[in-house]
This record gives C-alpha cells, structure tokens and sequence, in this order.
C-alpha cells in the first residue's frame, strides 16, 4: 500500500506531463509563429514543457539522489541539466514579458529589468548545482532566494504597469503582481526556511560535503530507487505544482498578445 501511492501519484503526474505536451501542440497549431515574439515564447516554453514531462516521467530528489525508475536517465546530472536549461528558459519568457510591459506602458526602467531577471535566474542555477554536487542545502537556500528577490521586482513592476494600461494587460498586471506576492511570501515563510533548516540540521549530524570533482561523478552515477511514500510525501505538493502549474504559465505567456 506504502508503494502504491508513490506509483498512483507517479501515473498521474505523467498523465498531466503528457497532456501539457499536447497543450503546447495545440497552441503551437494555434498562434502565429512566424511573428518573431510569439515564435521565441512558443520556442522557450516547447524547451520548458518537454523538460517538465521530462522530470514528471522520471522524477528525482536531487541532492538524496532518490528516483523511481533504476536507469541512466534517472541521473540527478542529467536532471538537473535540464532543468538549467528549462529553468533559463522561463526566465527568458519572463524577461520578455516584463520587457514587453514595461514599453507597453511608457516606462523605460522597467524595460531595463529584463537581462536583470535573466542573469539573476541564472546565477540562481548555479548554486542549485552547487547543492547537487556538494550534498549542501545552503546552495538549495540561495537560490530560492534569488528567485523570491527577482519576482519580488516582477510584482512591484507588474503592480506599477497595471494602471497605466487597459484590456488584458492591465488584467494580467494585476493579476501577475497578485500571483507575485503570493509566491514570494511562500518562498519567505515555507521554502527558503525548510532549507535553512535541513542545512543546519545537516551541519548539526556531520555530515559529509563532497567536492567538485567527487560530487560530479557521484551525482552523475549514484542512485538510490525507492518508492516509499514517506520518502516521496514531503516532495508530492511542490513536484506536481511545479510540472502542472508552472508550465501552465509558460504556456499562458505564449498567448499574451503583442
């Protein structure tokens, strides 16, 4: 029954990956491509819904090196090496998007935030890496911080734009800014603590870091299949949102007219 749960909740995330691959089909059939912004979108969030179904067909815990399916292309490297690409990706969406509104509403510093955004998400990626490779949570710790810190600057823009402009962009402003908040006040209560907190734990037990070289190769080769309920449970809520809703978003980004 314990692994039956992990494997129930395995099916259904699947199930939702391969349906975002035919939403982006779908929208790939539908928009026009050829208009170069709405092009790139479509090309980013292609990137991000594969990579997405990617991790929900064969999901890891990174850092503890858990997966379900004992196979190569259960690497936590190769994971995460494509989540990098993925995670930059949306970044990129982001960037345009803000960049987008920012001219938009007359507002040139806004539009200034873009490569801002993208650099920041993607020093973010660095020290996710830098947890993989050392068995480190702070790294975990910083980038959730760089992420809250980079939409704490997405809202205050988005909130600021929302008034200059009419139709579906002043809509989506506010509601991008709600949307904003709202993460950024989980990512300061919930996420970046519960990192804080495994790396003092680990800190307090000894735990052993591992070095450039060592931790390459053991994130690169090492595995540990389970499928234990209690080991999959804590992971369930933030995995499922993460491959659903936020490919739902950059899906979303897709449609927003010029």
């Amino acid at each position: 029954m314990n692994e039956q749960k992990t494997v129930l909740w395995w099916r259904l995330l699947s199930a939702l990956a391969a349906g975002n691959l035919l939403l982006w089909l779908a929208t790939a059939a539908l928009v026009d491509a050829a208009d170069p912004y709405t092009g790139w979108h479509l090309r980013l969030a292609g990137l991000y819904t594969a990579v997405c179904a990617f991790r929900s067909f064969v999901p890891r815990i990174d850092l503890e090196r858990y997966c379900l399916l004992d196979s190569w292309v259960s690497s936590m490297a190769l994971g995460r090496s494509a989540a990098t690409v993925a995670e930059i990706c949306f970044a990129v969406q982001v960037a345009l998007v803000i960049h987008e509104f920012g001219g938009n509403a007359g507002l040139p510093w806004m539009q200034s935030l873009a490569p801002v955004i993208v650099v920041l998400l993607t020093v973010a990626q660095g020290f996710c890496w830098s947890s993989v490779i050392t068995l480190s949570h702070l790294g975990h710790a910083i980038e959730e911080s760089l992420w809250a810190i980079t939409f704490t600057g997405v809202g205050i823009s988005l909130g600021v734009a929302a008034p200059l402009l009419d139709g579906v962009w002043s809509t989506v402003g506010y509601a991008g800014a709600a949307f904003c908040a709202g993460y950024v006040v989980f990512m300061a209560t919930v996420d970046v603590p519960m990192y804080v907190r495994r790396w003092r734990a680990s800190l307090a037990a000894g735990e052993r870091r591992l070095g450039f070289a060592e931790g390459l190769a053991d994130a690169i080769g090492r595995r540990v299949v389970t499928r234990d309920w209690v080991i999959w449970k804590p992971e369930v809520a933030w995995l499922t949102g993460y491959f659903t809703g936020a490919v739902w978003l950059s899906l979303a980004m897709v449609w927003l007219p010029r």
